[in-house]
């Protein structure tokens, strides 16, 4: 299937699922008394930023081999996906095969969407130790595991990633080789670009928590949703972590349970009105610029 085919279906099933996302997620906020509706602007300019840093760190597993437009669309289009039944698997699916190009395979781009999961996980377990400081209510057990997530960063050892490819193509024949992996330099970029990311998402979560009256500090708020961001991200097959990532809000993050419903809802709306909001933008962009090469003067040939 070529990529203009797999834009249509991502269009075709995607657009009107995040759409019907956002109709229920507009008759929760409307269903919500007094919330802080002031604060849905901060919070989606900081969402905003979450997504761009995000697809920074998708962006620079490539090495330069893709133009970064080409993989900003990939980012931005699969988005969508997302509130499919089949959620974050179909948005991976989606975000590799858009990314393809004439140099860069299905292997290629299917090992850059797998890592760029990866180093989002990773770039989360460094707010795991913060997040045990500032909440001193966490279970015992809980805190335990939040100071000592960070020790998961050793799997992003470019040694330790290409052994597990040698592992896979045991099971799997025509799995990628190592050849594709990124350079040791850009997996700890995309590391890099993911922990603003996932903080400015907690931002944007907190302040929507804070104004809403959830009665904790702005650090316990933002710090733990980004926290919980990552749990609700590791359960792939739920449409956006629904239902997941509230859960662990409910454990990671202390004050009133009534504040942390507003906020958790307010969020989902800005979340789905920024992400339509990127996709449209970048394809305008692409639009513009495929005006702007139909209208680009051809070259002549000098002898002639």
């Amino acid at each position: 299937m070529n990529q203009r085919w797999v834009r249509l279906a991502i269009l075709a099933i995607g657009l009107p699922a995040i759409l019907v996302a956002g109709w229920y997620a507009y008759g929760d906020i409307r269903g919500l008394e007094a919330p802080p509706l002031w604060a849905l602007v901060p919070s989606g300019v900081a969402n905003a930023a979450a997504l761009w840093c995000s697809s920074r760190s998708w962006e620079v597993l490539f090495g330069g081999a893709v133009e970064r437009s080409v993989l900003g669309d990939a980012f931005y289009t699969s988005q969508l996906m997302k509130y499919t039944p089949v959620g974050g698997f179909a948005q991976a699916v989606g975000q590799a095969a858009l990314a393809r190009t004439d140099t860069v395979g299905t292997a290629h781009a299917g090992t850059a969407m797998l890592l760029s999961k990866l180093t989002m996980v990773l770039g989360g377990s460094v707010f795991g130790p913060p997040l045990a400081l500032v909440n001193p209510d966490v279970p015992t057990w809980v805190r335990a595991a939040l100071l000592a997530t960070p020790v998961t960063l050793v799997v992003g050892r470019r040694q330790l990633l290409r052994w597990s490819l040698d592992v896979l193509r045991r099971v799997v024949p025509r799995a990628p080789d190592e050849t594709v992996l990124p350079s040791q330099a850009d997996v700890w970029r995309s590391v890099a670009w993911a922990v603003p990311g996932l903080g400015l998402a907690g931002v944007s979560y907190a302040a929507l928590a804070v104004p809403a009256g959830i009665d904790v500090s702005f650090a316990q708020a933002s710090i733990g949703f980004a926290v919980a961001w990552v749990v609700g991200f590791l359960v792939i097959p739920v449409p956006s972590g629904l239902g997941v990532r509230e859960a662990a809000l409910g454990l990671l993050v202390g004050g009133h349970p009534g504040a942390k419903l507003v906020a958790a809802v307010l969020f989902r709306g800005v979340a789905i009105a920024t992400e339509l909001l990127l996709f449209a933008w970048v394809r305008l962009r692409s639009r513009r610029a495929d005006g702007l090469d139909r209208g680009a003067p051809r070259a002549t040939d000098p002898r002639s």
